[in-house]
């Protein structure tokens, strides 16, 4: 079963976001989303136009719970599969005020969502100092 990963950080217009996907063909492996254009030969202006639209998405759902006054998340992540089922997380920790870098979240994101385990020394330090640090995984 196919399945895409979306990422996406967002703070008052300003963000990061991403995803992965894997194939029916190949569940074990997921590929970075920037090379869809190269894959599947599309144009390149038309990736970067579909993938700001789900970064003006991603805002219009920030937007819908600051107006109706609900507690406004730092990042969310959304999967789908190829049988259609949908699962949102939402991540409500405010990751500038720690000392993880978006770089660091992404170590520990990958991990949790992809099943890619820290292969170098730091970022095995990384992972460790997380997880005691934040048991209930918000990420």
């Amino acid at each position: 079963m196919g399945k895409v990963l979306f990422l996406c950080s967002n703070i008052r217009n300003w963000g990061r976001y991403l995803f992965f996907y894997n194939t029916p063909q190949n569940t074990q492996s997921f590929t970075y989303s920037l090379k869809i254009p190269f894959e599947y030969h599309m144009d390149q202006q038309e990736f970067k136009k579909c993938k700001r639209k789900l970064f003006e998405l991603s805002n219009q759902l920030r937007s819908s719970f600051e107006n109706n006054h609900q507690e406004l998340w730092y990042s969310f992540t959304m999967s789908v599969d190829s049988n259609r089922k949908l699962n949102i997380h939402y991540d409500y920790t405010n990751w500038f005020d720690t000392k993880y870098s978006f770089s660091d979240q992404m170590i520990i994101w990958k991990r949790k969502y992809l099943g890619e385990e820290a292969s170098e020394e730091k970022d095995i330090a990384l992972v460790a100092k997380y997880d005691s640090e934040f048991p209930n995984d918000p990420i």
